[in-house]
């Protein structure tokens, strides 16, 4: 009955960190409400705003995938208070930079599309779509930025500040933090650039003009599986920001080879008879995008866990 009375024990730790999480996933809809342009509430409830829904909804994920990566390794074991310190500050830097990183994604991974007035004007769910996508994605590798402890290694003499341990513990993290966000940001923009190339159709015509949910969809689909591969070099045993810099260019590499043979994988297997381009671009098929994003993220998540 040992694992009972243990079991047991755990719950007041267990409870703690539910009631953080609680916390954490209100200031970070709080944070939203401040910097969206219009009340979100009412959008939602008096105007019924399916496309503002979909983009929040991929937003709410993102928060709660943070707080999961980051709770799963708080910090020194046995010490309660200075894991809740760690895990509340790393949670809340990593909403602030998921923030941020909807706003580029706005304007640089849309490119040229207006997000606001896709989103709240003509609730354009194309558009919401690639925002769900896009925020989810970015929140994998802003979560495997703050899962881990690789500060020593960084600075092992620390910063020389007065402050105690667990703060420049905190402090150290945090800057290596946004030093991984901007680099997986980066590569997200790059991927996005070149999905563009490559796709047999014009994507900002589809999203923009036709609202074409098929062509949002499949995107979406390609920015998860971009983010999924981001984050295998910062899941790997840490040695140096040289060493994990080069890991993520190769699997930037790595992705921009394998996310089209996986289009074309499923423009080939997955709709026999048929083609992407035709059922997404002319028949605006959202089950052909749908199935197109499921095999870019089923496939990327293979790669993740097994290569």
């Amino acid at each position: 009955m040992d694992f009972v009375w243990k079991y047991i024990s755990l719950l007041g730790k267990d409870l703690a960190f539910f009631v953080l999480g609680f916390l954490v996933f209100y200031i970070g809809k709080k944070l939203k409400d401040w910097t969206e342009p219009r009340k979100l509430d009412e959008e939602l409830v008096k105007s019924d705003n399916s496309a503002l829904a979909l983009s929040l909804s991929g937003y709410y994920i993102g928060v709660i995938i943070l707080f999961i990566t980051i709770v799963s390794h708080p910090g020194e074991k046995g010490d309660l208070l200075g894991d809740l310190f760690q895990v509340s500050s790393f949670s809340i830097l990593g909403v602030v930079l998921l923030l941020l990183s909807q706003k580029i994604n706005d304007g640089l991974i849309l490119g040229g599309i207006d997000a606001i007035e896709e989103i709240y004007d003509k609730r354009n769910l194309a558009v919401a779509s690639v925002l769900f996508g896009g925020t989810i994605a970015s929140s994998f590798f802003i979560a495997a930025a703050l899962n881990g402890d690789i500060g020593e290694k960084v600075f092992p003499q620390g910063l020389g500040i007065a402050v105690s341990p667990l703060v420049e513990k905190t402090i150290i993290g945090s800057i290596i933090s946004v030093i991984f966000f901007s680099v997986g940001q980066i590569g997200m923009i790059l991927f996005s650039v070149y999905y563009k190339l490559w796709v047999p159709y014009k994507l900002k015509n589809e999203l923009e003009e036709k609202q074409n949910l098929a062509a949002g969809t499949a995107f979406a689909g390609a920015l998860l599986a971009i983010g999924i591969l981001l984050t295998r070099a910062l899941f790997r045993e840490f040695e140096s920001l040289y060493q994990t810099g080069i890991l993520l260019l190769l699997d930037l590499g790595l992705a921009f080879i394998i996310i089209p043979i996986l289009h074309f994988f499923a423009d080939w297997v997955v709709l026999p008879g048929s083609t992407l381009k035709e059922e997404i671009e002319r028949d605006q098929n959202f089950g052909a995008g749908l199935l197109e994003a499921v095999v870019l993220v089923s496939f990327s998540a293979i790669i993740f866990f097994a290569v």
